[in-house]
């Protein structure tokens, strides 16, 4: 685990997924390179007017909330001592975090279990076994 992808909405459970990778770097003390993502989706437009600079605005607003999103966790790698860049995305959760991974050449996921989506699943959320379907690296889900 040199090269990390932290899979992260602001849910109490993505919190404790970053949170297990600062402890990680620490008691191992590894050195890692520590990607965080959030992924915000698309919005979806009925009507019949809506033009490009509408549409335009609108995926602006959802990339500045992302952005807003991973303040707080790169400043809490940043503390830690742990390197780090953060990467706002739009669309389907799963399919941004295994582009990302292969983009980036990341060599393990971590994300939590249950995050602020509005589906669930038996055993775990329906993004996270999503991801582990999609990427071909191993995923660390944080409880």
């Amino acid at each position: 685990m040199r090269n990390v992808l932290i899979a992260f909405d602001g849910s109490d459970s993505s919190k404790r997924a970053l949170q297990y990778v600062i402890d990680f770097a620490q008691a191992h003390s590894a050195t890692l390179e520590v990607h965080v993502i959030n992924v915000q989706h698309e919005a979806t437009l009925y009507g019949e007017y809506v033009n490009d600079e509408m549409f335009a605005n609108i995926r602006q607003s959802l990339l500045e909330q992302a952005n807003g999103k991973l303040e707080w966790p790169l400043e809490q790698l940043k503390a830690a001592g742990i390197t780090c860049q953060a990467h706002a995305a739009l669309g389907n959760i799963a399919e941004q975090v295994n582009d990302t991974v292969k983009q980036l050449q990341c060599d393990t996921v971590v994300m939590g279990t249950r995050g602020l989506g509005t589906f669930t699943g038996l055993l775990m959320g329906s993004v996270a076994t999503r991801v582990i379907h999609e990427v071909q690296v191993p995923v660390l889900l944080v409880k």
